[in-house]
């Protein structure tokens, strides 16, 4: 006696395919953007993740920090270097390793007292030229 033979289809629609948000291994400036933005959250430094464009962080205002070496690895301690413009102009550099250094690194740019000469550049006053 023989059985008969029963066969399943499966007749539901195929589940759609996960679209991707990044394809491929990633580069160095990503590299260096994942490793800068892991060690400002380390140093509990309040820079958002999106500011970090490789080992550089431009803030809004105006700040620019950036983590060094751009290969650090995590579990060594933070390094960055802030430049800050003070009210007269001036750029002062900075190097911090803690939220607290980066206030007082502020506190100190804005207390700023030197005055900025401008530059032999902009000094010099334009040569009109004679109309022919």
């Amino acid at each position: 006696m023989t059985t008969p033979s029963v066969t399943v289809v499966d007749l539901r629609r195929p589940l759609p395919t996960r679209r991707r948000a990044f394809v491929g291994p990633y580069g160095a400036v990503e590299q260096a953007a994942i490793r800068a933005a892991l060690a400002s959250a380390a140093a509990q430094l309040p820079i958002p993740v999106t500011a970090w464009h490789g080992p550089t962080a431009h803030l809004t205002d105006g700040t620019v920090i950036t983590h060094t070496p751009a290969h650090a690895t995590t579990d060594q301690r933070p390094t960055f270097h802030a430049t800050i413009r003070c009210p007269h102009g001036a750029i002062h550099p900075h190097t911090i390793h803690t939220a607290d250094d980066l206030t007082r690194a502020r506190q100190i740019t804005a207390q700023c007292q030197q005055r900025t000469l401008p530059t032999p550049a902009a000094q010099e006053t334009p040569k009109e030229h004679p109309k022919p």
